[in-house]
């Protein structure tokens, strides 16, 4: 079973974010809610897919991705930032690698929908490799 990180500091958010994922796309979906404890999760196993929140207390999710991105091992994980913020999540990583940026508010469809796309692309470049 495929599992998804979710990186939120707003509880209902986080609920209804891992509600929607495994219901919908039936994944094990987890949630921290700051980005030291997304780098002990991550620690422990690998996401198929890290949805972050810029907006994070203590390590913001900008500076988690750039410490992920620093780690060949986490270079091929999937980020989908999810954020009030998104012209600084895609200002300040346009040159490393940011996959997806949405909004708040955003649309429940429109997330899982990407985050499907993500997972299916990067099992793409698994078996291609």
């Amino acid at each position: 079973m495929k599992r998804v990180l979710i990186a939120e500091d707003d509880p209902d958010i986080a609920d209804v974010l891992r509600q929607a994922l495994a219901d919908r796309l039936d994944v094990e979906a987890d949630a921290v809610a700051n980005g030291a404890l997304v780098m002990d999760s991550v620690a422990v196993g690998r996401p198929d897919l890290l949805i972050l929140d810029v907006g994070l207390p203590g390590l913001n999710g900008l500076d988690v991705f750039d410490l992920l991105r620093s780690d060949a091992h986490w270079q091929g994980v999937p980020v989908l930032f999810l954020t009030a913020l998104p012209e600084q999540a895609e200002r300040a990583n346009a040159a490393t690698g940011v996959h997806e940026v949405i909004a708040k508010p955003f649309d429940v469809d429109a997330l899982i929908a990407r985050a499907q796309h993500l997972m299916g692309a990067a099992r793409k470049t698994e078996i291609a490799a």
